[in-house]
């Protein structure tokens, strides 16, 4: 005679708190490791005959070590909000369209809907940042602005929006459709069971 027994699997769904609190705090450890790659790649963009080494150089040389982390400040003001409110409507859009489209196209609307916002919402706040980057003058981000909005209107802050909505939503579409697939493949797949074999017992 033998026994199964099976170890059951328990998930807990984090709340919306506790996504929003991750992301956040995620978004503000991206932006401040990875602020100097950046820059040093909006640098050689600009200078391509240069190499990565020699921007990362002369900036440390002629501007200093903090010159790295030139555009934080919109960086975390775009980073933060933006990764909530992504995540957010994403998730509430998918909940709202799969009883209509179904679970294998809800994600692509979803995804490419909340990306779309989210760029156009946030896209003056990329565009300062990058100007920062690239001049690395000392002006803040109020000084950045008026002096982008003097020389090409308000509508200037949204240049190269039309780029970004090419790059950005296609990916969110494919990364959502796929991630999606990926967990309702790992859900239907039924949990790892241990075995143990109960020993007989010797008729009297």
């Amino acid at each position: 005679m033998s026994r199964v027994t099976l170890t059951r699997h328990i998930s807990i769904q984090p709340t919306r708190a506790e996504q929003a609190a991750s992301a956040s705090t995620g978004a503000v450890l991206t932006s401040v490791s990875m602020s100097p790659l950046e820059v040093i790649k909006v640098r050689q963009q600009a200078a391509p005959t240069l190499s990565m080494r020699q921007v990362f150089s002369r900036m440390i040389r002629e501007e200093g070590t903090l010159s790295l982390w030139n555009g934080l400040r919109p960086t975390l003001l775009m980073n933060v909000p933006s990764t909530v409110i992504y995540l957010t409507v994403y998730e509430e859009g998918r909940d709202r369209l799969t009883p209509i489209a179904g679970g294998a196209w809800a994600p692509l609307g979803a995804g490419g809907s909340a990306r779309a916002l989210v760029t156009s919402l946030f896209s003056p706040l990329e565009l300062l940042r990058t100007r920062m980057q690239a001049t690395g003058s000392s002006d803040g981000l109020g000084a950045t602005a008026a002096r982008v909005v003097r020389s090409g209107g308000v509508g200037s802050l949204w240049t190269g929006l039309g780029a970004s909505l090419w790059r950005d939503v296609p990916f969110s579409c494919i990364y959502w459709a796929l991630y999606e697939a990926l967990r309702r493949r790992a859900k239907a797949t039924p949990p790892h069971g241990e075995v143990a074999t109960c020993p007989r017992h010797a008729h009297d």
